[in-house]
């Protein structure tokens, strides 16, 4: 028989191998059997292999001697092969590869050889071919690796991922990862038979604990002979072998993967076995870096760096939620520091650091879980209370929120006290927007600051308020540009001799349709508006162009302008002053800038600094309200000032309060002792007059003298009263060394509550 027949034989035999029914494969099988019987073959050898199996089926049929038995053992053998196939096909890449066919004549001895080294090729070749699929299979499962561990949003999704991979790559029915560094107590997940036996949860340290020297990446093979400690971790696990690899994922977090088989399995771990662990490894540590890199990634994008609580972006979604829910009621606050700027600019930054970090703490622990404490930016909370059903319980949350700032805070070697002003809106009475519910929680915060602080409940007039000063902030910027203020002066006379020692400009606005506004309440909008400073400038500008005229005049009387704190805050003031007295041509001698005890306090050094260059101008210098503000009498004996004016309350009270006269005498001395010049504000009667005098204070301003009056009327006064002689200073002004510079302030932002 040719090899063309035998080939042809060989092709109808897989036919039958191939059939999809018994009846189509013997079909084939008696035409293999017909055309052998015709050729003079006595005997057939059938082989097929199966990959995955590293075996070969064989079987030998007789075919012309009998002929019905030959074909008999042939069907028996189609039949097998098929329900071999079935087995297999049940089985990714499973399935009866090749099917060979040797014919034997009479003379068998000959055929022997030929016939052996046939049947060795072909187990060689399936082999080769079954190993070949084999790992096609393992490369297409490391890349389902990948992909999984890619698209694997958090660390546990990876290790899910992890788990499973390594099963089907290792053929491991016990899978085990523990990390440690991930929460307080280290973490085990446990895939046992392909289902998801434990994890994740708290790992014991039976465990954890690993039977040899745990270095980064040390890959290990564990057998129970190896001695007690990797015999007890395997009984511990009911396992007999396990490869063991441990894991290092960043500075915190580090553990092991390990990968195990039942007691009673036939194949043993193999070298291959290990270069794939270490390369499943490989990529869930990388994974699990880029997962935990994302997350903190994620939780940084949502909490504030400095105190670690919910930022502004965290409590919008959160109240969002909260605003979402049926029927809901809960409390929004906003809570602010008071007086937290002057911590920050006499301290330094890193104090006001420390201090936010410490009230934070005390803000969280205040609440406990009844709320949310979030951190909008620099000084300002919120807080999210879902418990608070109505005012009384909000009221209480709110003052265990302010009693944080009771006990001071040591920061930097010094004991600091800070205030706080706290607005609260209320779900739904107040709101049921979360942009509303923020908004009127915000307004009442501004309601309590611009009071006595501490905590103020929303309610719809002081929306009302807040409208007003929306309009307010708007329409100002329009008056300062325009120049649309009047400036008033009221005059302060020598208490002897009843002349004008000075004259005190004061800004004055009527605003077309709400009328006259009064000054605290426009320069409260300037300051939110930063307008503070053109305001001031305005004011100043008018102030030197009235003493220039008058000293033209042949009367040189000293100007004095409040200096509002926010502008003596900023560093180019002196270059200010300087070049306006040079605008206008007036001596700095006719200049007095009058500021607050509380313009002093906020930033003593610095205020100090500026003031020094101001009084090297030859600009005079008042402290303004004195006795109203904090006790700032070590400040003023180092503080450049000339003048101290006492303020009116105290002034008012000098007939029918003791006490209040000896604190008047006090201050009164105080400034003699001091060398300066002592002025009485709010004299209204002859009676307070005479006391002052008796006193000893030589200077004094009020009603009693005269009302506030247009800077026109002024001349006419003097004509009354007389003027202090005062020798004409010459015409040039001293400039300061420094060149100057344009006032240097940011954009002015639109008013926002």
């Amino acid at each position: 028989m040719g090899i063309d027949k035998l080939e042809t034989v060989r092709k109808l035999l897989a036919k039958a191998d191939g059939a999809a029914t018994p009846a189509e494969a013997e079909t084939y099988t008696s035409k293999a059997v017909e055309l052998m019987a015709r050729h003079g073959i006595d005997e057939a050898l059938l082989a097929a292999s199966r990959p995955g199996l590293d075996e070969v089926a064989a079987c030998r049929i007789p075919v012309a001697d009998p002929y019905s038995a030959g074909k008999a053992r042939l069907l028996a053998w189609t039949a097998s092969a098929l329900r071999c196939r079935a087995v297999l096909h049940q089985r990714p890449g499973g399935r009866v590869s090749a099917v060979t066919v040797f014919g034997f004549a009479a003379d068998r001895a000959r055929a022997v050889v030929p016939v052996a080294l046939g049947l060795a090729l072909v187990l060689l070749g399936h082999r080769a071919v079954a190993i070949a699929l084999d790992r096609h299979a393992s490369l297409g499962r490391l890349y389902d690796l990948s992909h999984a561990l890619a698209v694997a949003p958090a660390s546990t999704d990876v290790v899910g991922s992890l788990l499973r991979q390594s099963a089907d790559l290792l053929h491991a029915p016990y899978v085990e990862v523990v990390l440690r560094g991930l929460g307080p107590e280290p973490q085990v997940w446990v895939l046992r038979d392909r289902e998801a036996d434990k994890g994740p949860g708290p790992a014991s340290r039976a465990l954890t604990t690993l039977p040899f020297p745990a270095a980064p990446g040390t890959l290990r093979a564990l057998r129970r002979g190896d001695g007690a400690a990797a015999a007890a971790f395997l009984a511990a696990r009911g396992l007999r072998e396990a490869l063991v690899l441990t894991l290092h994922i960043d500075d915190q977090v580090s553990g092991h993967l390990l990968v195990a088989r039942y007691p009673g399995s036939d194949r043993a771990f193999g070298g291959r076995d290990r270069r794939l662990l270490e390369t499943v490894a490989n990529h869930g540590s990388v994974a699990l870096r880029n997962g935990r890199l994302i997350e903190r990634l994620h939780f940084e994008a949502r909490h504030d760096e400095l105190t670690g609580l919910p930022n502004r972006l965290s409590f919008r979604r959160l109240l969002e939620d909260a605003a979402a829910g049926p029927d809901e009621t809960f409390a929004v606050m906003v809570l602010d520091f008071d007086g937290f700027k002057a911590v920050n600019d006499t301290l330094g930054h890193q104090a006001g650091d420390e201090l936010l970090r410490v009230l934070a703490g005390r803000f969280v622990g205040a609440v406990g879980d009844d709320a949310v404490v979030t951190r909008l930016g620099g000084d300002e909370f919120a807080v999210l209370a879902r418990g608070c059903a109505d005012a009384v319980a909000a009221r209480a949350l709110a003052a265990r929120l302010l009693k944080a700032f009771d006990a001071p805070v040591d920061v930097a070697g010094t004991r600091l006290r800070v205030g706080g002003s706290l607005g609260v809106a209320l779900a739904p009475e107040h709101g049921t927007s979360a942009s509303d519910l923020l908004r009127h929680a915000d307004v009442a915060m501004y309601a309590a600051k611009s009071g006595a602080g501490g905590a103020r409940l929303y309610s719809d007039d002081l929306s009302t308020a807040s409208l007003d000063g929306v309009r307010l902030a708007a329409e100002l910027r329009d008056a300062v540009e325009s120049d649309g203020f009047d400036v008033v002066a009221q005059p302060i006379v020598d208490l002897e001799t009843g002349a004008i020692h000075s004259v005190e400009v004061l800004a004055r606005w009527h605003h077309p349709e709400l009328g006259p506004i009064a000054p605290e309440e426009f320069f409260a909008a300037a300051e939110r508006s930063n307008q503070t400073a053109a305001l001031s400038m305005r004011i100043l500008d008018r102030a030197l162009r009235a003493a220039r005229d008058w000293h033209l005049a042949g009367r040189p009387v000293r100007v004095g302008v409040n200096l509002a704190a926010r502008w003596l805050g900023d560093p180019s003031l002196p270059e200010q002053i300087g070049a306006a007295l040079a605008r206008h041509g007036v001596p700095a001698d006719l200049l007095s800038l009058e500021l607050t005890e509380t313009a002093v306090i906020a930033d003593p050094r610095r205020t100090a600094g500026t003031l020094t260059r101001l009084r090297e101008l030859g600009v005079h210098l008042s402290v303004d309200d004195f006795g109203t503000g904090y006790s700032s009498l070590t400040y003023l004996s180092r503080l450049p000032v000339d003048q101290m004016k006492i303020d009116k309350s105290f002034v008012q009270r000098l007939s029918g309060s003791a006490r209040d006269r000896a604190v008047v005498r006090s201050i009164v001395d105080l400034g003699r002792n001091l060398g300066l010049d002592v002025v009485a504000e709010g004299v209204t009667a002859r009676e307070t007059s005479g006391v002052l005098r008796e006193m000893g204070c030589r200077l004094a301003q009020g009603f009693l003298f005269a009302e506030p009056v247009p800077v026109a009327h002024v001349p006419r006064l003097f004509d009354e009263h007389g003027v202090v002689p005062r020798a004409l200073p010459g015409p040039s002004t001293p400039l300061p060394r420094r060149p100057v510079q344009a006032t240097v302030l940011p954009p002015a932002p639109e008013y926002v509550v």
